[in-house]
């Protein structure tokens, strides 16, 4: 990932220091266990004990020290009660002056709040008896003032100190968190710049496919079988549009029976007459090209029979059956039911030869589609895939440029980072 090592690593004469990524969690536990904690907290913890033996001998003197002779019994008894009073309340703050055997930053918070709160109750308590007890023993109560300050500023030290390890563990626990981050991130930048190159070498191979196909169609319809192909194309719709003419033929030879055959057929359906061909009557009807050529010829024959019982006109009834003479002497419908059935069989073996010939151009036209089709969802995939990446790339720049700072604030000086080489 060289964008991102372009932008932290920076030249060697300026980084105070640079860190591997793979080596930033160890390094921070040696910051953590080389930051002189226990070192500094153990020297605190001497000079509270030393002060706390102090104010125990301050303490030991106040509580065995005499009155002068001369004190008001009013303002003594006041004073040596208040004596006592400040006594047992530095006692107590004694007992929480010893520090706790642990080293540790939650033992050493701990014990800094009990110690705190155990001076602000002293001095409370002490600051309401101290006006007796100094009139009495002014340089005992001198001496513990100033034990008390020695206390209260070794305090302040220790909460200075334990603030500053307290940002130390985060600054290093966000650092550590921010390392392991980074590091699973340039894992899955890798994964996801493989992906892409795989994504873009799909589309190459399949549009390179694509073209192969294309080129194979164009040259099969160059070739002998594709002016075969088209030749074949070409007689087909020649021979539907023959067979078209036929059935018109056909419709126009029936048309001048269309009302002798209509009223035949209702004439049979209402059992007023017993027809043989009563069926046949309405496939001429409908569909004449179906009635074969005996049909057609007894059918007419039998029509021809009962035409006067069907209650045409005179004039009507003569043109009938002078057209009716004509089909059976020429034998017109039979002629042209056998030329739509020739043309009905020609046009189906057409059909078979063309899908026969048509057949690897139709394949071709079939893997194109296809491939146009895969092109357009590669293409999606690609682009969602490189929107995935370029937003990684730019979280993780931003979680890379938030542990550099976060390093440097724990050395105290620059530092800069260097990525895994196969994040390059």
């Amino acid at each position: 990932m060289n964008w991102l090592r372009k932008i932290f690593s920076g030249s060697g004469s300026e980084a105070g220091e640079s860190l591997r990524l793979e080596d930033v969690i160890s390094w921070l536990e040696d910051k953590e266990t080389s930051a002189g904690w226990e070192k500094s907290l153990s020297e605190i913890y001497r000079h509270l004990e030393d002060q706390a033996k102090e104010l125990s001998q301050d303490v030991s003197r106040l509580a065995s020290a005499e009155p002068d002779p001369s004190t008001p019994p009013k303002l003594l008894r006041a004073g040596l009660a208040a004596r006592g009073e400040v006594v047992k309340q530095m006692e107590s703050l004694e007992e929480k002056i010893d520090p706790p055997r642990k080293m540790d930053l939650q033992s050493a918070s701990e014990h800094h709040w009990a110690l705190v709160k155990g001076l602000e109750r002293t001095v409370t308590t002490f600051g309401r008896a101290q006006r007796y007890v100094a009139a009495i023993f002014p340089k005992s109560l001198e001496s513990i003032n100033s034990d008390l300050g020695q206390i209260s500023r070794t305090l302040v030290e220790l909460e200075e100190m334990i603030d500053k390890r307290r940002k130390l563990s985060e600054e290093i626990w966000y650092s550590k968190e921010l390392a392991e981050e980074l590091g699973k991130g340039l894992v899955a930048i890798d994964s996801l710049k493989k992906k892409v190159a795989g994504e873009e070498a799909l589309i190459g191979s399949t549009a390179a496919r694509l073209r192969d196909h294309e080129e194979r169609i164009r040259n099969l319809a160059a070739s002998e079988l594709g002016r075969r192909t088209e030749e074949l194309k070409k007689s087909l719709e020649e021979k539907k549009r023959e067979k078209i003419q036929t059935e018109e033929e056909l419709r126009s030879l029936i048309s001048p029976l269309t009302k002798a055959l209509g009223r035949i057929t209702k004439q049979s359906s209402s059992d007023r007459i017993s027809l043989e061909h009563g069926e046949v009557f309405l496939q001429l009807m409908n569909n004449p090209a179906h009635v074969s050529d005996n049909e057609i010829a007894g059918s007419l024959e039998e029509l021809r029979a009962h035409l006067a019982t069907l209650g045409l006109k005179d004039r009507k009834k003569e043109k009938v059956l002078d057209h009716i003479d004509q089909l059976i002497g020429k034998r017109s419908l039979e002629l042209a039911r056998s030329r739509h059935f020739s043309l009905a069989e020609e046009i189906k073996s057409l059909e078979v030869q063309l899908k026969e010939s048509s057949k690897e151009a139709l394949q071709l036209k079939d893997a194109i589609s296809q491939d146009k089709k895969a092109l357009i969802k590669l293409d999606a995939a690609l682009e969602q895939s490189r929107k995935d990446l370029l937003m990684l790339e730019e979280r993780m720049g931003s979680k890379q440029s938030e542990l550099v700072e976060r390093l440097t604030r724990i050395a105290g000086k620059e530092m800069s980072l260097i990525l895994p080489e196969k994040s390059g």
